[in-house]
């Protein structure tokens, strides 16, 4: 830090007038101290300027899709691109306590799955959420934790931590079927706009995914549905249905969910990444 000093010296002069000075008579110089709230002030003087983090959590106790190296490079391209910084945890470490977890400003629940994290963990990362952290996740992050009203879920923590499906995801992806087949060609279209989160997205966005259904699942209302996938099959759990919502919640933070990111090769998708970008500026703008 450097504190800038400015000295102002006014000459000696000589008044030649009969009412002036003494010829002799010097002038001293003043000095002047520099003003605190000068546009001119060191940046860093106040304190607040600190790096963005953001925790990449891959952890599966379930199902493993195996994109964990597809996800840390998308996820490492957007935050050049957005100037933060990534710590990836694939074993639940980071979330050994809340003044830990309080230093991200986002946890990604990148593909989880399964009951990824122990009681205290859980605990923290509530604690996390209550002082306005944010959260954003995808796939099947849906597939842990299921909510305990889920008719069709079973396993994979169901019904030990309600909060989770409550708060992080919004929803609980149904069992048997849990999806279509992988690569099933749908429209996504947009039924809540959301300039921040729809930008540089052309829709309707023709697409190819394992869409998840939710029909016997669980879906918090109070989740904003923003994109919808075109109807995929006969069955009623086949009908449109959201594949990403968000909510900006009572506690200061934000929650965003996408069904999206069956495929390895989703993750170098343009429309893809542009979505996440948008769910990571919307977190951070």
């Amino acid at each position: 830090m450097r504190t800038l000093y400015f000295f102002v010296f006014v000459g000696t002069m000589l008044l030649f007038s009969s009412t002036a000075c003494s010829d002799n008579e010097e002038i001293v110089p003043e000095e002047v101290t520099p003003d605190e709230s000068s546009d001119d002030a060191d940046p860093d003087q106040d304190g607040t300027d600190e790096d963005i983090r953001v925790l990449l959590f891959t952890k599966t106790a379930g199902f493993d899709h195996n994109t964990r190296n597809e996800v840390e490079a998308m996820v490492t391209q957007i935050a050049s691109d957005l100037g933060f910084e990534v710590t990836i945890d694939d074993s639940g470490d980071e979330f050994a306590s809340t003044q830990n977890l309080n230093q991200f400003s986002v946890i990604f629940f990148a593909n989880t799955s399964g009951n990824t994290l122990t009681a205290s963990q859980r605990n923290n990362v509530e604690d996390y959420a209550a002082q306005g952290g944010h959260f954003i996740s995808n796939h099947a992050a849906s597939d842990g934790y299921g909510h305990s009203t889920a008719s069709t879920v079973s396993g994979n923590g169901k019904g030990e931590w309600d909060w989770y499906a409550e708060n992080v995801t919004g929803c609980s992806v149904r069992n048997g079927p849990n999806h279509t087949a992988q690569n099933f060609s749908a429209t996504v279209t947009v039924q809540s706009q959301n300039s921040k989160l729809t930008n540089g997205i052309v829709f309707p966005w023709n697409d190819n995914e394992e869409w998840y259904y939710w029909e016997g699942g669980y879906l918090n209302a109070s989740f904003t549905e923003f994109l919808q996938v075109s109807d995929t099959g006969t069955n009623t759990y086949d009908d449109p249905r959201m594949t990403a919502h968000y909510w900006e919640r009572p506690d200061g933070g934000k929650s965003f969910y996408t069904s999206m990111g069956h495929a390895r090769n989703k993750y170098s998708d343009s429309d893809f990444v542009q979505l996440m970008q948008n769910a990571f500026e919307l977190m951070l703008k």
